[in-house]
């Protein structure tokens, strides 16, 4: 996929990354936000949009602020100052943009998936590794869905009617992985009791 595929362009012509994308979202929702809430959000997100490093909220942050996409109000805080982010009116463009019709049909791809990665390569491990694997990655996707299902069952009260169905969304494609992991699994024990 070219990297075009993998962004949205914005309103003042810049491309826009889907993380970046995603955090213009998370501080609409929460403005004015801090540093810390936004890289709390993305921390337990079911998305996978996220994976880096704490330290690395800071850089992306100072780029929208560049892009004039959010903006930084400093406050008081103890002995120190504190950076609380809003959106622009640009930023909101963006946002909207990024949410826009035209960018659902690049958006619809299949999604990144570790363990489908590796089940490419799996003929590169004996027998016993194969299913050893696959047992592992059946039980801890299993103990994974149990527990969004657990967490979205505790933030029922708390959820915005698109926070939950989001979550469901990403129990589901969870839920879809472990059917078919199940179905991998049986496939490889199936030829491997064959003569």
């Amino acid at each position: 996929m070219t990297r075009a595929a993998k962004t949205s362009r914005g309103t003042d012509g810049r491309v826009a990354t889907e993380l970046e994308s995603c955090v213009l979202g998370i501080i609409a929702e929460r403005q004015p936000c801090t540093a810390y809430v936004v890289r709390r959000d993305l921390g337990v997100s079911l998305s996978s949009y996220w994976s880096a490093s704490a330290g690395a909220i800071y850089p992306l942050l100072r780029r929208l602020e560049e892009r004039d996409w959010i903006r930084a109000d400093e406050n008081d805080w103890g002995t120190r100052k504190r950076r609380s982010f809003s959106l622009t009116r640009t930023g909101r463009k963006q946002l909207r943009e990024w949410l826009s019709p035209s960018a659902v049909e690049w958006a619809a791809a299949f999604t990144y998936d570790p363990l489908r990665t590796r089940v490419f390569f799996l003929d590169h491990t004996t027998p016993k590794q194969r299913l050893d694997f696959l047992d592992h990655a059946i039980q801890a996707t299993r103990s994974v869905v149990g527990e969004h299902r657990a967490e979205k069952r505790s933030l029922a009260d708390e959820l915005s009617e698109f926070d939950r169905i989001g979550r469901e969304g990403a129990i589901a494609e969870l839920e879809a992985r472990l059917r078919w992991l199940r179905s991998v699994r049986d496939h490889v024990a199936s030829s491997e009791s064959k003569p």
